[in-house]
């Protein structure tokens, strides 16, 4: 692996530090891609997308920080002729290399694919990095760098290399922070049940309880469930603990 400068060392840990103080409601710290553009110039696009690989590709939370919205017709080409691209997230989802595009073609191989005239060259990309963080089966959740001009160079893929585990360690960190700011959605109603579920209340009880029925406890869950962004109850219930079982009425 290539040596890195103590200035770059510096620059690192400054990034990791932003990152674990960032506020805000994105899916991950924009300032974290920021300082990232910066250590690793980048003018094409920089950001961070989640996506949904189980069928047709589809993009469910996006933070760009460098690079402008593309047209529904770059869109409709990127997931046509995205067969074409060795970084594309179906493939890569798993992967735990920092990839570099200079790495798997050459120039000259790129531009005469399709999807070098239909997506690459509009948006001035000619070479890229992607890393790949930890996501469930079905997904997958990648970093990407893109510039035009000449390629990365070999300190910028090290760079990359050494904070993919801080950026897995801000990804969890942001994604708890979002998750228990979510209980703030919930209605009175919502946060009474949860915390009877907290109690190890089953849904007959919490009915009882509430002189409300089964079925009616059930959709409530339902609810908490969709505004938490988690499958069960045990994830429900940590989200709760761990906030102190904010919300809950006296």
């Amino acid at each position: 692996m290539t040596s890195v400068s103590s200035r770059d060392v510096a620059r690192l840990l400054d990034l990791v530090g932003e990152g674990m103080e960032a506020r805000g409601n994105e899916a991950f710290p924009p300032v974290v891609l920021t300082m990232l553009a910066g250590l690793i110039p980048s003018d094409a696009y920089v950001g961070y997308q989640e996506g949904d690989v189980s069928g047709r590709f589809r993009v469910l939370e996006l933070v760009e920080v460098v690079g402008e919205p593309v047209s529904p017709a770059l869109e409709e080409a990127y997931v046509a002729l995205g067969h074409q691209n060795p970084h594309r997230c179906r493939l890569r989802a798993r992967e735990r290399r920092v990839l570099r595009l200079s790495d798997s073609m050459s120039r000259r191989t790129r531009q005469r694919l399709d999807y070098y005239t239909s997506v690459w060259r509009p948006l001035g990309i000619e070479d890229s990095l992607r890393l790949w963080l930890p996501a469930p089966d079905g997904r997958a959740t990648t970093i990407y760098l893109e510039r035009s001009g000449r390629n990365y160079s070999d300190r910028e893929k090290t760079l990359l290399a050494l904070l993919r585990p801080q950026l897995i360690r801000i990804q969890r960190v942001r994604e708890t922070r979002r998750r228990v700011g979510r209980l703030a959605e919930l209605t009175a109603r919502e946060a009474e049940i949860l915390a009877h579920v907290a109690e190890g209340q089953t849904n007959r009880q919490i009915a009882r309880t509430l002189f409300i029925s089964p079925h009616t406890v059930r959709t409530h869950l339902e609810h908490i469930f969709e505004k938490l962004g988690v499958q069960t109850r045990a994830a429900a219930v940590a989200l709760w603990s761990g906030a102190g079982g904010a919300g809950r009425e006296a």
